[in-house]
């Protein structure tokens, strides 16, 4: 409940550290998208915000959360069919991007400008539009929000109130344009179909195909991400890994981010002898290369969960590997893949690289969907301040994002956490 009469309440020109929260599903996963704002400006939402949030938020408290329901279209803009249009596949501009030949794919989202001349579209034009279906003849394209079909569930939370006065430092651009059209691109095709990702052989291949043992023959006993960003990650693990689990973490390292979970017992799997070793954590470890042999070498059924930590890009045959996940997976076991926006950019399968960040979300959900796992989440994190210690402080001042898909062997309601 708000505290009207509270002297601690953010007020009309208030600034405030918040977390604003997206829930939504595309019948195909539920998805869950955070966006952090260090300095968020009340007068700024009272007129940027809907119906629902805006008249709360200057009564609101630290540590309290205001949330709203929206139907589909009442924030985005409802789906206007007069934004879909048909034309012949040569409107895309192949070439758009100076010394690069893009192909279009059914189901990605491109900028606007690769369909110049079509529809009144300029080249100056950066908003993502969605091909929805491709053929030979006919190539149809959707202008609409990215969400615009689905119903929102908003939330703000006050992290922390400022004491600093409103100058304009949180009167950036729309929050909630900022939260909303990204997290979109993670989205199904209303049809149903599948996605074309661009993730053939081709696009699987590597700038660097020679084999993964050299590369890894070295140890590097690094972290991936920054302590804010791994924090997250250990968040989301212990939510949906139950205590007394067995656990596999896939793609492993020195270290597997599942503190605070009792487990009864965690099996690593990678590519480095001494990182694998130093697992202070592992009941055992097992050097394995899931690129040359994607069979994992346990039984079936024996696993509650199993985890991959900023490592599912350089899989070169993922759905091979998920079958095998989901077959040493007991009834109602996870699977949990997380990941930034960091790699080895010679080891990374090349659509990657290509894809926006949750457009790989949305290709990495689909994998799992192919591979039969049922219960599908997404989750995302960005806008996080970098901690001030942190190596990288004077080049990026955010934290890494972090992204999550998980799903289930077989869909259930039982388990505690998830």
């Amino acid at each position: 409940m708000i505290d009207l009469e509270s002297e601690q309440n953010i007020g009309p020109q208030g600034l405030a550290s918040v977390t604003l929260t997206l829930r939504w599903t595309d019948g195909r996963a539920r998805h869950e998208d955070h966006l952090h704002f260090e300095k968020f400006s009340v007068f700024h939402a009272q007129d940027s915000f809907p119906d629902g949030l805006a008249e709360h938020i200057r009564d609101m408290q630290e540590g309290e959360s205001i949330s709203a329901r929206f139907a589909a279209g009442e924030i985005t803009g409802i789906w206007d069919p007069s934004l879909s249009l048909v034309t012949s596949p040569s409107a895309f501009d192949r070439h758009f991007l100076r010394g690069l030949e893009i192909h279009p794919h059914s189901g990605r989202f491109y900028p606007r400008g690769f369909f110049h001349d079509t529809g009144g579209i300029v080249r100056q034009q950066t908003v993502p539009a969605r091909i929805t279906a491709l053929d030979g003849e006919r190539m149809s394209i959707d202008l609409n929000h990215p969400l615009s079909c689905y119903d929102l569930m908003v939330e703000l939370h006050i992290d922390q109130l400022l004491n600093d006065p409103d100058l304009g430092a949180g009167r950036t651009s729309n929050c909630l344009d900022q939260l909303f059209f990204s997290a979109g691109l993670k989205a199904k095709l209303s049809s149903g179909e599948f996605i074309d990702f661009g993730d053939d052989d081709n696009g699987m291949g590597r700038l660097d195909p020679c084999s993964d043992d050299l590369f890894y023959q070295q140890p590097r006993f690094v972290q991936h991400l920054d302590r804010t960003a791994l924090q997250t990650v250990n968040e989301l693990y212990r939510r949906l890994i139950d205590d007394e689990s067995d656990v596999l973490d896939l793609m492993a390292s020195h270290d597997s981010h599942i503190e605070g979970i009792s487990l009864r017992s965690l099996h690593v799997l990678g590519m480095n002898d001494d990182e694998l070793s130093s697992n202070k954590l592992a009941a055992t470890f097992t050097v394995h290369d899931l690129n040359h042999e994607q069979e994992l070498p346990y039984i079936n059924e024996c696993l509650d969960a199993v985890i991959c930590t900023a490592s599912v890009e350089y899989l070169t045959d993922p759905l091979a590997v998920f079958a095998e996940v989901k077959r040493v997976l007991r009834p109602t076991g996870v699977f949990i893949i997380t990941f930034s926006n960091r790699w080895f950019p010679t080891k990374a399968i090349r659509i990657w690289k290509e894809l926006h960040e949750f457009e790989r979300v949305g290709m990495i959900c689909q994998w799992m969907e192919k591979s039969g796992f049922t219960g599908l989440h997404t989750f995302s994190s960005h806008g996080m301040p970098r901690p001030e210690d942190d190596p990288y402080i004077n080049e990026m001042q955010l934290s890494d994002p972090v992204h999550a898909v998980w799903g289930t062997k077989q869909d259930h309601s039982t388990s505690s956490k998830r």
